[in-house]
């Protein structure tokens, strides 16, 4: 699987490091480029980008960083797949997110809270993570220390939980729900 290329596109210094820093957390996200305004010259899968370079119509998928107020003149972009809030961002909703606009998945941020988070223990959101990595149940059985059958029921759960018909509806449902 080739890793998705990802550009930071924001004004502030800090803040592009800071996502970089996250992004290179994730071994399937190449960072290849780091700059304060567009356009790119190099090809990328996804471009994190504030408000205002999200305006410039960079012409990739696009994960909006930015406040709610600032954010609502580009998040009718049919390139915007998702607006996270700078003040609630974590590594792990940006990684998610990222993830979800290189599969071409938009997240919605309005839908969130539809599912409840704890209707999933940890057990179960840890084999949804896991899922989204891309492992099968082998995989996650020795990740986890349990029994395949185990891990089977465990996935079982959380595509109920999650009213998924499979473990990519799942993992498409998790991502967008924010719960990974």
């Amino acid at each position: 699987m080739r890793p998705v290329r990802v550009a930071v596109v924001d004004e502030h210094e800090i803040f592009r490091r800071g996502v970089v820093t996250c992004l290179a957390e994730d071994p399937t996200l190449v960072v290849v480029a780091e700059v304060s305004e567009g356009p790119l010259a190099d090809e990328v899968d996804v471009v994190v980008a504030s408000p205002a370079a999200a305006a410039d119509s960079l012409g990739f998928p696009l994960v909006v960083c930015g406040e709610p107020e600032g954010t609502r003149s580009v998040a009718q972009d049919e390139h915007v797949m998702a607006v996270l809030p700078r003040g609630t961002l974590t590594p792990d909703r940006l990684i998610g997110a990222v993830r979800a606009a290189a599969a071409g998945l938009r997240i919605d941020e309005g839908r969130k809270g539809r599912i409840d988070p704890g209707r999933l223990d940890e057990r179960r959101l840890e084999v949804l993570r896991l899922l989204a990595e891309g492992a099968d149940t082998q995989q996650i059985s020795r990740e986890l220390s349990y029994s395949e059958r185990t891990i089977k029921t465990l996935i079982q759960d959380v595509e109920r939980e999650l009213g998924a018909r499979s473990r990519a509806q799942a993992v498409a449902r998790g991502i967008r729900e924010g719960l990974i």
